[in-house]
């Protein structure tokens, strides 16, 4: 950018960056991120207690309903995933929510596919 005077304007990338609107898919994948991170995190800790109790044939249900919620909210968080796809593609918009929830998707997803194939393989190992 350059002033009336011919000047260059060393902080102009600073001031227009500043001026461009966060990108709402980028708030999207945050904010799907930050609760389906929670809401997996929590199902995971639930399913711990029980097991940890002992009684864990007892509450066979229990564990299909926790199933089917860590399914949805894995595919909402592979929806996260593609919105904070879209947010950095995105040259009119800030990108930082996109990226910041494009990397917690990310996370959320490759953790809890690791986190199944550990507790797969060390079930299989104590058998």
């Amino acid at each position: 950018m350059t002033d009336d005077n011919g000047t260059h304007d060393a902080g102009a990338p600073r001031q227009h960056a500043a001026r461009m609107p966060q990108s709402g898919h980028g708030i999207a994948s945050f904010v799907i991120a930050m609760v389906s991170g929670l809401v997996i995190l929590a199902s995971i800790t639930f399913s711990a207690l029980i097991v940890a109790s002992g009684d864990a044939e007892q509450h066979l249900p229990v564990f299909g309903l926790i199933g089917i919620v860590m399914c949805v909210f894995l595919a909402l968080s592979l929806a996260g995933l593609v919105l904070g796809f879209i947010a950095l593609r995105r040259q009119d918009r800030r990108r930082t929510f996109g990226a910041v929830g494009l990397g917690l998707n990310a996370l959320i997803l490759v953790g809890t596919v690791g986190l199944v194939l550990v507790g797969t393989f060390f079930s299989h190992s104590n058998s």
